[in-house]
């Protein structure tokens, strides 16, 4: 059974901008909407602040400069300050946030697919999961 979708329910942080300009509905919205919550991860902030921002808004003012030196000097500042006590390499977050930054291209076409985005956060040197005798796994840093 194919069904159409008429109207389309999220949460104000979390839409891609051009549902809310166009009502365009495409699977890239669900791949803005990760992107959104990578940078919920990676800074430790809500998708949208009490003052009504946007974090993937602020990330895309906060991150557009050319050196790479320049974005992991931002990086440093705007990240989840817990993060910065964990083990993980600032170029394996500088990955994470790159991800980020391509899931919220302004052009849907130029996004990542989700087989994209999951290769290139497998490729992290740093991230990794303990499989415990159990079999359940507990996500944790790999030291490399």
């Amino acid at each position: 059974m194919n069904a159409i979708t008429m109207h389309i329910v999220g949460t104000q942080g979390y839409i891609a901008p051009e549902y809310l300009a166009d009502g365009v509905v495409s699977t890239k919205m669900d791949v803005f909407s990760f992107g959104v919550v990578l940078l919920e991860l990676i800074s430790g902030k809500e998708a949208i602040d009490k003052e009504g921002n946007l974090l993937w808004a602020s990330a895309m003012r906060t991150f557009e400069v050319e050196s790479e030196q320049e974005k992991a000097r931002r990086l440093r500042e705007w990240m989840d300050k817990d993060i910065l006590r964990e083990t993980c390499s600032m170029e394996s977050l500088m990955g994470v946030l790159t991800v980020a930054i391509a899931c919220l291209h302004k052009d849907q076409s130029k996004r990542p697919s989700i087989m994209d985005i999951v290769y290139a956060l497998c490729k992290s040197e740093d991230l990794g999961f303990d499989i415990s005798d159990d079999g359940l796994g507990s996500p944790r840093v790999v030291a490399r």
